[in-house]
């Protein structure tokens, strides 16, 4: 008989989170069920397998695309394939750190040369000509890196979120982000006002410290003032205010890192530490082709730079 287990119980035994096992299955490394008691996640023998293999190939950095090829043949002779293609780009790599050290050594020689004499263009270009980079290459890496961060820029937003009353819970375990969330969208539901409300999420006390160690997760829903909160949730308004806005890939962390590193270049704002940050869950109207019930939209408080 095949066996069932919810994503709360399989993500505290492997040590992983539960957002972990979403982010694979969207990458359609397995699939899982829901149960129509709790509406749980829950994975079959098979799911549960694949889960394991790619908990594995992942501690090596395997890319997704690989596991993917590991998972359409489940034989030893693939995953031998897999681990001999990780070694040769590992070696690459090694090769690629070496060059980077060896121009390295010859900067930091150059350097020593100069002593204290000031930067001309002529000390600059005899330094290019040692590590054997040309002025043109220069310019290229240099263009290449800021259309790259003109592009990126384009996705960030800067937008003001209103003032709300919200109803929220906060869980605390291996893989909160559903323990919080169930209780507040089972209300929403039975109080008809799952099309009006506003769904925001984010990482609480105690934050997140590794994988395998519980951490706290709150859902929140804004809703309107006349409305009763059940006693299983509590109540609390949110200022609002300015907030960096980046949509979210399905590498959540990813996202979050691209988020803080375009503000930090942005010349305008930056981070507001006296407010949380959230994650905006917008539902999936049109999953055709997508396992993901929400879009993301990552939202962090900023404030004009003084």
């Amino acid at each position: 008989m095949n066996n069932l287990i919810a994503i709360h119980k399989l993500s505290a035994q492997l040590g992983l989170t539960s957002r972990t096992l979403r982010h694979w299955e969207s990458e359609e490394l397995f699939c899982s069920k829901r149960d129509n008691d709790s509406g749980w996640r829950v994975y079959d023998d098979n799911a549960v397998l694949c889960i394991h293999i790619t908990a594995l190939l992942r501690k090596f950095d395997v890319p997704i695309c690989e596991i993917k090829t590991v998972m359409d043949n489940k034989t030893f002779n693939k995953l031998q394939e897999v681990i001999v293609n990780r070694l040769s780009a590992l070696k690459a790599q090694r090769v690629e750190i070496s060059n980077k050290e060896n121009q390295l050594v010859l900067f930091l020689s150059f350097l020593q040369e100069q002593s204290d004499q000031l930067i001309t263009d002529a000390n600059i270009s005899k330094l290019l000509a040692n590590i054997k980079l040309t002025n043109e290459l220069q310019y290229e890496m240099e263009e290449l890196i800021m259309l790259n961060q003109q592009e990126n820029s384009k996705n960030l937003r800067f937008i003001t979120l209103p003032p709300m009353r919200v109803a929220y819970n906060i869980a605390v375990s291996v893989s909160p982000e559903e323990e919080a969330m169930i209780p507040v969208i089972d209300w929403l539901k039975s109080a008809n006002l799952a099309g009006t409300a506003r769904l925001f999420g984010g990482n609480m006390n105690p934050m997140p410290s590794g994988e395998g160690k519980p951490y706290g997760y709150g859902m929140c829903a804004s809703i309107p003032d006349e409305i009763a909160v059940p006693d299983n949730l509590k109540e609390m308004r949110l200022p609002g205010g300015l907030y960096a806005m980046l949509e979210s890939s399905d590498d959540i962390g990813g996202s979050w890192k691209t988020l803080m590193e375009l503000l930090s270049i942005n010349d305008k704002y930056e981070s507001d530490h006296s407010k949380l940050c959230f994650e905006e869950h917008i539902r999936n109207d049109s999953p055709d082709g997508s396992k993901n019930e929400y879009f993301l939209n990552l939202l962090e408080p900023v404030k004009i730079k003084k």
